[in-house]
């Protein structure tokens, strides 16, 4: 087995800031182009990037149509699979060719074709050649995607899901996985006087988790919620996360390069630990 001997961090892209999810099969270019050369600009920190981006406006329609992400419900639940992964392939393929006019090497990663599910959770997962790409200095760029199942017939992993078994399977095979920095619309988490949340934590999260409400449009994957959710699962391994504004320029790079930037600190971390952060007007990583 041959690892990478520099720190990996994971990027997840919001849907909805890179697509309208009012919108179907929207897209908003200027953010697109800003969360790209933001991923070049990390690139030169000599630190391993792995990017997963989410299906917003795009493949939750047709998502939502079917319902696949149930399994296979009925006659119409094959058509489903096939419609879900192709739409969910199509965004993929635009945000890679995005990275590539900015000038990095960005490679696709499906998901359907790297793991298996059993009821609803991870069974399989081969990471081969992914693992190749980040040796050979490629940026594997995945997504939230149709998944078989082998109890359901078929699920669908969030981008949350898939970066998140990503990086728990890498960090079993001696990878230096660094964290999962989430890029969103807003500077982190917000309470429900909408300031910014500094740090949650298992110590906290129930006392936050009534401001912490799904996302807005057609999302079949539990939005914000899910995102603090499937952080904090990581952050019990060992995987921390940060949310930040993926838009502001400059957020992202800074982020990568462990620089202060606003935004929410996922941890898996105590009550002290949380009281202590609440009194920092940054975030300090």
């Amino acid at each position: 087995m041959v690892t990478v001997n520099k720190p990996l961090v994971f990027i997840k892209i919001g849907g909805s800031l890179i697509t309208d999810k009012n919108k179907p099969f929207s897209l908003k270019h200027k953010a697109l182009k800003t969360i790209c050369q933001e991923i070049k600009k990390s690139l030169s920190y000599g630190k391993k990037l792995v990017v997963g981006h989410g299906a917003g406006s795009f493949a939750h329609v047709p998502a939502k149509k079917y319902q696949t992400h149930l399994g296979i419900i009925n006659g119409e639940s094959y058509r489903g699979i096939a419609e879900v992964a192709d739409v969910a392939a199509q965004l993929n393929r635009i945000v890679v060719k995005a990275l590539l006019e900015e000038g990095v090497n960005a490679v696709a990663f499906s998901p359907l074709t790297m793991m298996v599910a059993e009821n609803f959770e991870l069974k399989e997962i081969h990471s081969e050649s992914l693992e190749a790409a980040l040796k050979h200095d490629l940026l594997p760029v995945v997504y939230g995607d149709q998944i078989m199942d082998t109890m359901k017939g078929c699920t669908i992993f969030s981008t949350e899901k898939v970066l998140g078994y990503l990086a728990l399977h890498l960090k079993e095979r001696k990878y230096q996985v660094e964290r999962v920095i989430h890029c969103g619309q807003t500077n982190g988490v917000y309470d429900l006087d909408g300031n910014t949340i500094p740090l949650i934590n298992l110590g906290n999260f129930d006392k936050f988790r009534a401001a912490v409400t799904g996302s807005g449009g057609t999302d079949v994957t539990g939005g914000m919620i899910h995102k603090v959710e499937e952080t904090l699962k990581l952050a019990k391994q060992g995987i921390p996360g940060l949310i930040i504004d993926g838009v502001e320029s400059g957020s992202l790079s800074e982020a990568v390069a462990g620089r202060p930037v606003a935004g929410t600190r996922i941890e898996s971390g105590s009550r002290k630990e949380y009281l202590l952060a609440s009194h920092q007007s940054v975030i300090v990583n």
